[in-house]
């Protein structure tokens, strides 16, 4: 990549419940590389999120080809997963950090604004977490993404804690066991004093990471793990209800759980889904070029 000091290098985040992924891009939108660091959800704190992404802009700096281009030089634009909260987003616009220029907005925000190519449209994210967004005409609004464990319906993070509680009753006899329950025990604990030790410091990233299980057991019919997955489904049909009656006509899906849980939604609402024009990367591109969002404009800070 030839470059000169003053050509600019963007830098999209998309930081979530369970990993930050980073890509950079030249002056002309081509990927130049890309790096991954773990959990980068606000809600953790915005010095974690902030610890995340600089680990995966250096493991994505370190992939470039013949040239050292400091973060200095880099325009970021971040989709950041639970930025919601009123203190959380002006302690953002002053934290000092050292790229060039640094915008941020929420995950599903970001996402929508790729999906639709900041048209209208609505973006239901499930993931660790879970959020829907949308614009309908002159109308921006937010279907839930308030955290774990009081919001979050139809996540991974609400599966997994869901999978936990019912394998727990398994245990002490309350409802009848399956071979899924003793399976979700055996990874968490074998004893329920151990598991409630597990609980004291469990991140919504740990209960998400329960879902495989849930997922594996419900393909071979385990009656507990179906009904699990149906009360899942269920609640991702109502995420998707609450954004089509506030006239959002289409709605793109995306997220961990978007792809296993597809065949269990309600068919009925097929005819909502969006085909995307771009991703949670453009729109975080997007959201550079065209200073939409919480624009930090604090001082610099050495990394």
């Amino acid at each position: 990549m030839a470059t000169t000091e003053d050509t600019p290098v963007y830098l999209a985040a998309d930081c979530g419940g369970s990993h930050c992924r980073v890509r950079l891009y030249d002056e002309d939108g081509m990927m130049l590389a890309e790096g991954r660091g773990g959990p980068a959800n606000a809600s953790l704190g915005l010095d974690q999120v902030m610890s995340e992404i600089f680990r995966a802009t250096r493991a994505a700096l370190g992939k470039l080809d013949g040239e050292t281009i400091p973060l200095s030089r880099l325009h970021a634009g971040l989709a950041v997963a639970g930025l919601i909260e009123q203190e959380r987003r002006e302690e953002f616009v002053r934290i000092p950090h050292p790229f060039a220029s640094m915008t941020a907005e929420t995950d599903a925000f970001v996402a929508q604004l790729g999906a639709f190519a900041g048209g209208d449209g609505g973006i239901l994210i499930t993931g660790t977490g879970s959020c829907g967004f949308a614009v309908a005409g002159s109308e921006k609004f937010y279907i839930g993404g308030w955290g774990f464990p009081v919001s979050d319906q139809g996540s991974g993070a609400r599966l997994g804690h869901l999978a936990l509680r019912r394998a727990l009753q398994a245990y002490d006899e309350i409802l009848p066991s399956s071979p899924f329950c003793k399976a979700i025990l055996k990874e968490v604990g074998t004893h329920p004093p151990e598991i409630a030790r597990w609980s004291f410091s469990a991140r919504p990233a740990d209960y998400a990471a329960l879902t495989r299980i849930v997922f594996t057991y419900a393909k071979k019919e385990d009656e507990v793990a179906v009904n699990l997955v149906r009360t899942i489904a269920e609640e991702i049909n109502q995420l998707i209800r609450a954004l089509v009656k506030r006239d959002v006509e289409e709605v793109h899906h995306i997220g961990g759980l978007a792809e296993p849980i597809q065949p269990w939604l309600d068919k009925s609402l097929g005819r909502y889904t969006a085909q995307p024009r771009g991703d949670v990367f453009d729109g975080a591109l997007r959201l550079v070029n065209n200073r939409t969002g919480l624009i930090n404009k604090s001082g610099k800070a050495r990394v």
